[in-house]
């Protein structure tokens, strides 16, 4: 059955809401990814929109990421965002877009909001899950009429939706680390405004090693966060061990766009679809594991200080 987007999802009436299904992937064997985001926009005075997003990495195709975005009255009839399939297509100016891929994969969906009543919370406004947290990426892609090759691209299927955006955000995606080549790591770190107070940052996330998840974060265990545009250091605790991290990206594997807030205004954004990550687990025994990886994804997003993101002239919605 085709997955579209469900209107539950968005709020009803003058509320204002969105939801975004998306695939990140990344190619092992070439510095190749992609990230493909499916829309739909409810401003809280406005029509609603929907938008079909495609990023590829690809120096082949020119030394910058490719972007393509169209912006439509209503999601496309033959568009599709699914846990196991993404297929669309857009245009903008003289640049196009078209993909059907296919993703498969055997882990169980993460949730990463603990406790799990947060999800039917009116905090935090947005909400998220890892519908696929690590899968293989497959099908056909093809920018401006060059055919981009995915053949088992290591990647993740997310799923957010709510009534406004956090006002800062880092989202992290990183698998196939060398000495623990099936591990894979999802981490959302956040800050949100109630009222006119900012809150101090928060961790949500897991870390599976060996087939066993280790949860990060979570309300009462405040990580340690220095967060930028292009890298970050973080250490976030969990049950019984600490994650210490920092993370690279290149301007050359990264976009700055903007998102449109339910509630009026936009946060800039800055997306590496590839980035480097440095890990070491520390456990409550004293026993460390160091890891590794270059097949990773890392956002970051703000309404505040845009620390020198220009977001690229994109369609609003």
């Amino acid at each position: 059955m085709t997955r579209r987007f469900g209107t539950a999802r968005v709020s009803a009436g003058g509320a204002g809401g969105y939801e975004s299904w998306f695939v990140s992937a990344r190619d092992p064997a070439s510095p190749r990814a992609l990230w493909i985001r499916h829309t739909r926009h409810r401003p809280r005075r406005g029509p609603e929109t929907a938008a079909l997003w495609c990023t590829v990495v690809d120096h082949d195709l020119g030394q910058r990421p490719a972007v393509v975005k169209q912006v439509f009255a209503a999601f496309p009839p033959d568009a599709v965002a699914r846990p196991g399939q993404f297929r669309g297509q857009a245009v903008l100016g003289e640049r196009t877009a078209g993909w059907d891929l296919a993703i498969t994969g055997e882990q169980q969906a993460l949730r990463p909001l603990r406790p799990g009543v947060l999800y039917r919370a009116p905090l935090p406004r947005t909400k998220l899950e890892a519908s696929v947290p690590d899968g293989f990426v497959t099908g056909m892609l093809d920018i401006d009429g060059h055919g981009v090759g995915v053949s088992g691209w290591r990647g993740t299927v997310g799923h957010n939706w709510g009534s406004e955006h956090a006002d800062s955000w880092v989202w992290l995606h990183a698998a196939d680390f060398g000495a623990a080549p099936g591990g894979w790591l999802e981490l959302v770190l956040a800050r949100i405004r109630i009222g006119r107070a900012r809150s101090p940052w928060t961790a949500m996330g897991a870390l599976s090693l060996g087939g066993r998840r280790i949860p990060l974060g979570g309300l009462g265990r405040r990580p340690r966060v220095e967060a930028h545009p292009g890298r970050l250091t973080a250490s976030v605790p969990s049950p019984g061990t600490r994650l210490q991290l920092s993370v690279t990206t290149r301007d050359q594997d990264a976009v700055a766009v903007s998102y449109a807030d339910p509630q009026g205004g936009t946060r800039a954004v800055r997306h590496a679809a590839l980035a480097t990550v440095e890990l070491t687990v520390h456990r409550r025994d004293g026993r460390e594991l160091t890891l590794s990886s270059s097949c990773a994804a890392y956002e970051y997003g703000t309404a505040g200080d845009r620390h020198g993101i220009v977001p690229q002239p994109l369609p609003d919605g």
